[in-house]
């Protein structure tokens, strides 16, 4: 009899579903496409369009980009593109990428040049995590910057929804590297939590590229216009508690960090990165490029005292190196970044490296 209630319960559901997908139909409502699975995925780029609740600055849609490699490592790659704050950065035509093209990996470089046999990642499954609304991957809010400029700060909601088919994708990678440039730098130690907690028993690395985080100590454009602190991860105290009043982005790093003492949490930038420069002098009226260079000393010596955090600090003033040719090239004292890389996903703690001739 039971058998019978059971086929008879499932043959109703089924009938209910149709029945609802029928009426979505006629009522002319769009049903979502099925998002691909793990058997869809070759080695070449997918490009994987999103709905609900994602949605780029401009009200224009969102999609993400997927690979499949050949190992069950996994490299999860927050992108960057500028951020905006005020009406002078947010107007059209602004500092801001508000798009996402299908084309967006057409000029990128160094890691994920994957014809090149001197990348280390080549053989990781990939996502690429696009960016499109000015908010370092991790606004939640809708602002009116004038009468005509609403931004959709959505950048949490979209990287959090690229994360859910991440993880229902790839249940158990054996590393997982988390990574991001510029303001992808940002995306990726924000969401770092949550992956780490998703996946505890990886060997897991964290690097931020050309984001060394000095902005102003609570700097309000975090909460006012972005409101980043709506979504910081109650599992971690130091962080669901957050101090909007004295935020900084080193508090990140720390409380990663601390609470996943497994995990290597490590930083690239160029001693004299001159986007990093200008953002903080704008968004640090009086500042100079002096004060970022010793903002950015500061910031790296203080996370230096955690056991599981590495640097390494290039010369110049260019800016960032993962999707670069310089990937391959950039050395100081005849130690290249890319070798230091390999130390550091090949499970050492590579010590920390600073350009003498800066």
């Amino acid at each position: 009899m039971a058998r019978w209630k059971m086929i008879f319960t499932v043959c109703l559901l089924a009938v209910l579903f149709v029945g609802a997908t029928h009426a979505q139909e006629e009522e002319g409502e769009a049903v979502p496409e099925p998002l691909p699975t793990l058997a869809d995925l070759s080695a070449d780029w997918l490009t994987i369009p999103l709905e609900g609740e994602t949605i780029c600055s401009r009200g224009t849609p969102y999609q993400f980009f997927a690979r499949r490699g050949n190992t069950n490592n996994l490299m999860i790659y927050f992108q960057g593109g500028g951020a905006c704050w005020d009406r002078l950065t947010c107007d059209v035509g602004g500092t801001f990428d508000a798009t996402v093209d299908d084309d967006e990996l057409l000029f990128y470089d160094g890691i994920f040049d994957l014809s090149n046999p001197d990348n280390p990642l080549a053989n990781y499954s990939m996502i690429f995590v696009p960016y499109c609304t000015a908010d370092i991957h991790a606004g939640d809010a809708v602002t009116d910057y004038a009468s005509n400029l609403r931004i959709q700060h959505n950048g949490y909601r979209n990287a959090a929804t690229v994360l859910d088919w991440v993880y229902e994708t790839f249940p158990t990678p054996t590393r997982v590297f988390v990574s991001g440039s510029s303001a992808g730098a940002y995306g990726a130690i924000y969401h770092a939590p949550f992956i780490l907690a998703q996946y505890p028993n990886a060997d897991a690395i964290v690097l931020g590229d050309g984001g060394a985080g000095v902005t102003p100590v609570g700097w309000p454009v975090l909460a006012d216009e972005w409101d980043i602190f709506a979504n910081m991860p109650d599992f971690i105290p130091a962080l669901a508690e957050a101090d909007p009043g004295t935020f900084t982005v080193n508090v990140l790093y720390q409380a990663t960090a601390e609470a996943y003492p497994q995990a290597r949490v490590a930083q690239f930038t160029h001693h004299n990165d001159d986007v990093q420069a200008l953002y903080f002098m704008y968004s640090s009226l009086g500042s100079t490029f002096a004060d970022w260079v010793d903002g950015m000393r500061s910031a790296l010596d203080e996370l230096e005292a955690l056991p599981n955090f590495t640097s390494y600090i290039g010369a110049g003033d260019d800016h960032t190196i993962l999707a670069l040719p310089e990937f391959y090239t950039l050395a100081v004292d005849d130690l290249t970044f890319r070798d230091w890389l390999i130390a550091l996903l090949n499970g050492q703690q590579p010590e920390s490296v600073i350009c003498t001739d800066c």
